[in-house]
């Protein structure tokens, strides 16, 4: 079995971009296993050479290299498995603007990963004489010029996108065009997958002459912090993430604008951008993507990975974190952490905090400081294992700071091992999202194919990619002292978990007849009834069943509909990183879909109606909650609404109406004061980020009246309230109909921040925009709590009158209302699991 493993995966990796006999799904996706935080591990890259650069810059020899303070690699392989990497960066830096930027090339075509050569690409030369940064990149060869590897300048931020799925033009490029884009503009380009003798990309020549006038043009409203882009393509459309910077818009004590010099915090925030089925130039407009990851660490850039096998799996992010202004031990360092997403647009961390790649203990280590972590590649010359997953990373001993100049080291991996679900020593059991615990419908649900399983050289059953440490061959599950094991049930509703009748089941092994963790996808059959869960025996019983219930149909395998499942994951000591089907011959679907439960767009609201309103106080802890795919918590929405109905009482001190916080000093709160006003309020490391606050008209009083608050944090066209006002950041609403009042207030956009009104230009515009842009609960990290009536769960702060109703949702619902009809919304209910469906 194990030879016949490594054969079939050794066909379908080298041979990549033809259509794949395998379909493979990583543990951690939730639309095959619902988990907490608590159960992932990620794995961590070995480093070669303890981190040291493969590739170290020589200004020396090539002045070029002087300045590549924000290289980040992306690497080729050709089809003979030569590597080329392509960074961008300074090629000739000026203490006066503007510095050239622009792109160089490193190539490989030995089986020596130190091999790395630095080709004459005979586009671009060195002139030593130069005084500028354009003087000294020449397009053009005069004599005393040196030859180099620039392959294109005045273009940053490079990122390549080879879509191995397509052969006209494969390669995609995007950057930020340094002399065009004025805070607007990003472009793109597309070659082909050809190469010169050298093993550069053949159409940087074209590219040369022609970028400005063939590039697409991606035109924003506003830009402010575009660096490491990259595409990805999902469902047949193409994405790319980006970034953009935030400030606070709350000034402190003594502040004034224009703020000289402007000491506030920079925060750093991902963002994804939908293009279409073709790289077009358009009108684009982002979305955030990931904000802060923990307190410490801010998300610098990220590269969306899907590798070969797992085209209808879940994305990984490859988030090279910045750690975060303030924090002595970890500012301006960079490393990697993993984040996941479903649908492309939906992303969150996998494991907050815990690098996948990180920074060399070692204080005299090259990657000591700051790495930036390229897309991995497989099949290199360097190895005979096709296993072994490269990631190639710019590393320097010095942090992010002015200064560095960094060379290119490595990290590998194994194929498929990035991260998984762990258990020790007590078992732990994982199961797919059901319609009898959670509030999805069946349709939500993972289905299975009876015409796909028995197609001629399919697999129904799962083969498992797993740590363990027995071969489980002959042995009952209590004998183990290491398994992984997958089951699979029909749908009812009454069972547990909505187990119904097995259909089929697998451990994953050992290398067999040792204790050595295997690499490859095993598969031994699962022993209950006496029967192999390997075998077709359970799927006959059911159609048989099926039949004996449906005396009038005639049961046909291939007009059998799909149906839903259940899967379980059985684990003890291991960690269980995915699993595998194999497709049957002429067929792209393997016998499991997870189509439905990859593209589930519910539960997204979180709705509390206190029994008693007088006495509205309550705590939620989502620390530790399930979440189903593409779902967001209150406390960690990139977007949304807040909509409280409530009845307030006059006091002599501040009152909590509703707080999400983790800490002390970093929460969103809205607060009811001694004079009678209502405050919304976000604070980070303790100091207001942004608030805003609207009293009631004069001579009138809020107290013993009921009152509608809301907050909106959406975009214009999602945006109930003040549509006039364009600017996208956030709006607070209160409204009191017994007074005849209502008065909305949007977040403040520090127009002036850096020059005075009458001077403001474009550029303070753009950052001004994207500095108060959207901020809701995923922008304040480590948030794990809401309380309601109270400023914390000891009750500080109480509200002294009463709440009637409080919502948090993706945005406000049309009409009169302010609150959603829950009963026709997949909902997060406030009384028990955040998913369970407890109350309607």
């Amino acid at each position: 079995m194990n030879k016949l493993l490594v054969f079939v995966f050794y066909l379908c990796s080298v041979v990549y971009v033809f259509a794949q006999s395998e379909q493979k799904y990583s543990a951690v996706n939730p639309a095959l296993f619902l988990y907490t935080t608590d159960d992932v591990y990620i794995k961590p890259l070995t480093k070669y050479n303890n981190g040291s650069n493969i590739i170290r810059p020589n200004p020396a020899s090539y002045p070029w290299e002087t300045y590549l303070e924000n290289g980040m690699p992306n690497i080729i392989r050709d089809p003979s498995g030569n590597l080329s990497i392509y960074i961008s960066s300074w090629v000739a830096y000026s203490a006066t603007p503007p510095s050239k930027m622009g792109v160089m090339v490193y190539t490989n075509n030995t089986n020596d990963v130190n091999a790395w050569q630095r080709p004459d690409a005979g586009l671009y030369w060195y002139n030593p004489a130069g005084k500028t940064g354009d003087d000294k990149i020449s397009s053009v060869y005069a004599s005393g010029y040196q030859a180099t590897n620039i392959v294109a300048v005045d273009v940053e931020s490079f990122g390549i996108y080879d879509d191995y799925q397509i052969r006209n033009k494969p390669i995609k490029l995007i950057y930020l065009p340094q002399r065009e884009s004025k805070n607007k503009m990003l472009a793109g380009y597309e070659m082909n997958k050809t190469f010169t003798a050298n093993g550069v990309l053949q159409d940087f020549a074209t590219m040369k002459n022609d970028r400005v006038t063939n590039q697409k043009k991606y035109t924003f409203k506003f830009i402010n912090g575009d660096t490491h882009m990259n595409y990805f393509k999902h469902n047949g459309k193409y994405y790319f993430v980006s970034r953009l910077n935030g400030k606070r818009s709350a000034l402190k004590q003594g502040e004034t604008l224009p703020l000289r010099p402007d000491a506030r915090k920079r925060y750093r925030r991902e963002t994804v951008t939908e293009i279409g089925s073709q790289l077009v130039s358009k009108n684009v407009d982002f979305t955030i993507a990931l904000d802060m990851s923990t307190l410490r660490w801010e998300p610098y850039s990220m590269q969306p990975v899907r590798l070969p096998d797992f085209e209808k799996d879940i994305w990984w992010g490859l988030v090279t974190m910045f750690g975060t202004e303030g924090d002595v031990e970890v500012q301006h360092k960079q490393r990697t952490e993993l984040a996941i997403s479903n649908d492309g647009i939906n992303w969150k961390y996998l494991k907050p905090g815990i690098p996948f790649l990180d920074n060399g203990t070692d204080p005299q280590s090259d990657d000591y400081g700051c790495i930036n972590i390229g897309k991995p590649v497989l099949n290199t010359r360097f190895s005979t294992n096709p296993l072994d997953t490269y990631y190639f990373y710019a590393a320097s001993n010095i942090r992010h700071v002015k200064g560095r100049n960094p060379g290119i080291s490595l990290a590998v991996g194994k194929y498929g091992k990035m991260a998984g679900l762990k258990a020790e020593n007590t078992p732990k059991n994982f199961y797919s999202m059901e319609a009898a615990t959670y509030p999805i419908s069946v349709d939500d649900m993972p289905k299975f194919s009876m015409y796909n399983a028995f197609r001629e050289g399919s697999s129904f059953f799962p083969y498992i990619l797993a740590d363990v440490t027995d071969d489980p061959r002959g042995k009952s599950l209590t004998e183990l002292n290491s398994y992984a094991a997958v089951l699979m049930y029909s749908f009812v509703a009454s069972g547990d978990h909505g187990k119904g009748v097995f259909l089929g089941g697998t451990l994953g092994s050992s290398v067999k007849g040792t204790h050595t963790i295997s690499d490859n996808y095993e598969a031994v059959g699962f022993i209950t009834q006496g029967k192999d869960g390997n075998s077709k025996y359970f799927l006959l019983e059911y159609l048989r069943d099926y039949s004996q219930l449906h005396p009038q149909e005639i049961v046909s395998i291939k007009d059998f509909p799909e149906f839903p499942v259940v899967l379980q994951a059985m684990t003890k000591n291991a960690v269980l990183y995915g699993i595998k089907f194999n497709k049957g011959k002429g067929s792209d679907e393997a016998s499991l879909d997870l189509t439905a439960p990859s593209n589930y767009e519910g539960g997204n609201l979180w709705s509390y109606i206190p029994a008693t309103p007088s006495s509205p106080y309550s705590t939620q802890d989502f620390g530790h909650l399930v979440r189903l795919p593409n779902q967001k918590m209150p406390v960690d929405k990139t977007m949304g609404s807040i909509a409280v109905k409530l009845t307030p009482v006059s006091g002599t001190s501040q009152q909590a109406v509703l707080r999400l916080y983790g800490t002390d000093n970093d929460d969103i709160g809205i607060y009811y004061n001694s004079s009678g006003a209502f405050q919304y309020e976000m604070r980070k490391d303790g100091i207001p980020f942004a608030n805003m606050t609207i009293a009631p008209p004069t001579g009138k009083s809020f107290a013993n009246k009921e009152v509608i608050l809301t907050f909106e944090a959406v975009k214009n066209t999602d945006r109930k309230y003040a549509k006039s006002q364009k600017e996208e950041s956030a709006v607070f609403r209160v409204s009191c109909p017994v007074i005849n009042y209502e008065k909305v207030v949007q977040q403040d956009i520090l127009w002036n921040w850096k020059h005075a009104a009458e001077t403001i230009t474009p550029a303070d515009s753009a950052n001004a925009r994207g500095f108060a842009y959207l901020e809701l609960s995923s922008f304040v990290a480590d948030m794990n709590k809401i309380t309601v009536g109270a400023k914390n769960s000891s009750s500080a702060e109480p509200f002294r009158g009463s709440i009637s109703h409080v919502e948090i949702a993706p945005k406000l619902p049309a009409g009169t209302s302010d609150f959603w009809n829950s009963a026709n919304l997949q909902a997060i209910l406030s009384s028990g699991s955040s998913n369970r469906k407890e109350i309607e």
